[in-house]
């Protein structure tokens, strides 16, 4: 039975079992619609992981949006807060990310893991007058990457091991964009930032029967994408209370549009500390699904700020409510800061991974350790 891939994609075939890896692959290809937000097998099928660490404060913040950024990485969140730059900013950081996959049944459990870059971003923005600030960047917003092996008996009721089954999947989406924020008065600023959404993904499938001697098929396609892609938002804001709203375009068959809405009070009385909520829909108006973030920041010095978050989060056929924790800070030195955050996510959902792999559920973690530069004047 020859196989078709679905349209946009590219696909190659080696010589061997073509049946039976057929199969496999339109199996495949049925079970994986459901929605994640993780680097598990399903993820690197669909939407991957939309990475929340695309500004270092954001990723010290449990991926807080509204408030995510004070200076040029602000384009890729919520463009309003570019007017906190005073006249000139520059960023640039990245992440390594750590990140796992448990298929637990009631008798087994099966760990998959795997390393890689988490982000990269770069951003500029300078103050153009009173009222406006511009800006302009770029940076990695999704991730598929993906490696793992599916050992499967070709008879379950006798043990041992007859097909091995390995997907590998690389790439993901960037955004190249340019912004302007600005200030209606001393309390209230509304920004928009517009650009492109490109980048492409890359699948290895192997299919190998332990009793021939060479690899028995292997399967290779991918998909890119290039469209236009635009983030809004406002901020009202005075010396004690804030409050804002943005808003992420989406696209129908790579990434999810996001509406976040969050607020945060300052507490004079506990160290100025900054307390604050945001919720995240995703796919509003469609999926709905729920992301709920609490945030905390605390000035330890005059030049120094420590940040910490917990969230939680929901999404098709969860097992249980997903979690994520982070904590960071940064440092200033004359007119360079530097930044940290660890930001740490799971989430387990009722499903199977490889498509003969049974499951009572599946637990995906993964961990970004990142860092950042700022150059502020």
């Amino acid at each position: 039975m020859p196989y078709s891939a679905p349209a946009g994609f590219s696909l190659r075939r080696n010589s061997g079992t073509a049946l039976s890896l057929s199969t496999s692959i339109l199996i495949l290809f049925i079970i994986v619609p459901a929605v994640c937000f993780g680097y598990g097998f399903h993820d690197a099928l669909n939407y991957g992981n939309t990475i929340n660490v695309v500004s270092i404060r954001s990723a010290a913040l449990v991926g807080i949006r509204v408030f995510g950024s004070q200076g040029a990485s602000a384009v890729f969140l919520n463009p309003a807060s570019l007017s906190n730059v005073n006249s000139f900013n520059m960023t640039a950081s990245t992440s390594s990310i750590a990140w796992s996959e448990e298929v637990v049944d009631s008798t087994s459990k099966v760990q998959r893991s795997g390393t890689g870059l988490g982000s990269l971003t770069g951003a500029v923005a300078f103050r153009t007058g009173p009222d406006m600030v511009i800006g302009a960047g770029i940076a990695q917003v999704s991730d598929h990457q993906y490696e793992g092996t599916h050992f499967l008996p070709d008879d379950p009721s006798h043990p041992g091991i007859d097909i091995v089954e390995m997907l590998k999947a690389k790439g993901g989406l960037w955004e190249a964009l340019g912004g302007v924020s600005w200030s209606f008065s001393d309390n209230f600023s509304a920004g928009v930032s517009a650009g492109m959404r490109f980048g492409s993904v890359n699948y290895e499938y192997v299919y190998d029967e332990k009793f021939t001697p060479y690899i028995d098929s292997t399967y290779t396609w991918g998909w890119d994408a290039s469209e236009a892609c635009y983030h809004a938002g406002f901020v009202l804001a005075d010396d004690e209370l804030s409050a804002g709203v943005c808003y992420t375009s989406g696209s129908s068959d790579h990434y999810y549009s996001r509406i976040s809405i969050a607020g945060r009070a300052r507490a004079e009385h506990i160290g100025n500390s900054t307390m604050g909520f945001e919720g995240e829909i995703v796919d509003p108006f469609g999926k709905n699904f729920f992301i709920g973030k609490l945030s905390l920041e605390t000035p330890i010095r005059d030049n120094m700020n420590m940040y910490a978050g917990v969230g939680f989060n929901e999404g098709e056929d969860m097992n249980r409510v997903g979690l994520a924790f982070s904590i960071g800070g940064n440092y200033r030195i004359g007119r360079v800061i530097i930044d940290s955050a660890l930001s740490h996510s799971g989430r387990s959902r009722k499903s199977t991974s490889f498509p003969n792999e049974y499951s009572d559920f599946v637990d995906d973690s993964w961990t970004h350790f990142c860092i950042g530069l700022q150059y502020v004047i």
